[in-house]
């Protein structure tokens, strides 16, 4: 019997940059490549059906990355938000930014909170994107919350720290994608990739189709998911 499609996808975009190398561009045509491939794969997952998609946009350990590059991604970030970003009106989606989203330089800050509330009460795809995140500090803050809401150590459990993370309704991602193909988890969704499957695929990002995405939905059906008991073959 196989699984069904995931309620919840997560993906690393990983690979603009080796990318851009590869074909001798600049290290911001890479970006801009990977953006083009992650509103495909926005607008697919919304046709096949799958509820939630979270996508890993910028990390917090991305601020060490050189100033020239941080500055034109942001640039990236920004006419995206001002020019390409209607899809999510066109086909439905809601966009759900996760991270220190405060922390962004306020003119990024803003048009993110904007993009946000404008498809709030969108019912298609959720696309979670990670921008300034880092499953540690997700973890952290959480805890924090809790501190600052003092809860009694006896109603510290799982549920009270879920309600907390910045995932607070949605199901926990049934597979992690990671392109480029590094095994590392690189500080995304910690708490919820617990049982999540993990497909390591060797492909770029910006080359990475709807057809890649496919294989590894074949893939995650067929595995026996076992949860820390038996296998259904046992």
């Amino acid at each position: 019997m196989s699984n069904p499609l995931p309620e919840h996808l997560a993906i690393i975009m990983d690979g603009n940059r080796t990318w851009a190398k590869k074909h001798g561009l600049s290290t911001i045509k890479g970006h801009e490549k990977g953006l083009d491939v992650a509103r495909a794969i926005c607008i697919y997952c919304n046709k096949l059906g799958i509820k939630n998609l979270t996508l890993y946009a910028f990390s917090i350990q991305n601020w060490s990355r050189p100033k020239i590059e941080i500055d034109a991604l942001f640039n990236l970030f920004i006419d995206f938000f001002d020019n390409k970003s209607q899809f999510f009106h066109d086909y439905n989606l809601r966009f759900n930014p996760i991270g220190r989203i405060d922390e962004l330089p306020k003119a990024i800050a803003r048009k993110v909170r904007l993009l946000e509330e404008s498809t709030r009460n969108n019912l298609g795809c959720c696309i979670n994107v990670a921008i300034n995140y880092g499953g540690r500090e997700e973890i952290l803050d959480a805890a924090k919350r809790i501190i600052e809401k003092g809860l009694s150590i006896e109603d510290v459990n799982e549920e009270s720290m879920k309600s907390n993370l910045y995932l607070t309704d949605t199901p926990d991602p049934e597979l992690l994608i990671r392109t480029a193909g590094y095994s590392r988890v690189s500080n995304f969704l910690l708490w919820h990739i617990a049982y999540s499957e993990i497909d390591i695929n060797q492909k770029l990002w910006p080359d990475f189709t709807e057809e890649d995405l496919e294989e590894s939905l074949n893939i995650y059906k067929s595995i026996d998911r076992k949860f820390g008991g038996s296998s259904k073959n046992d």
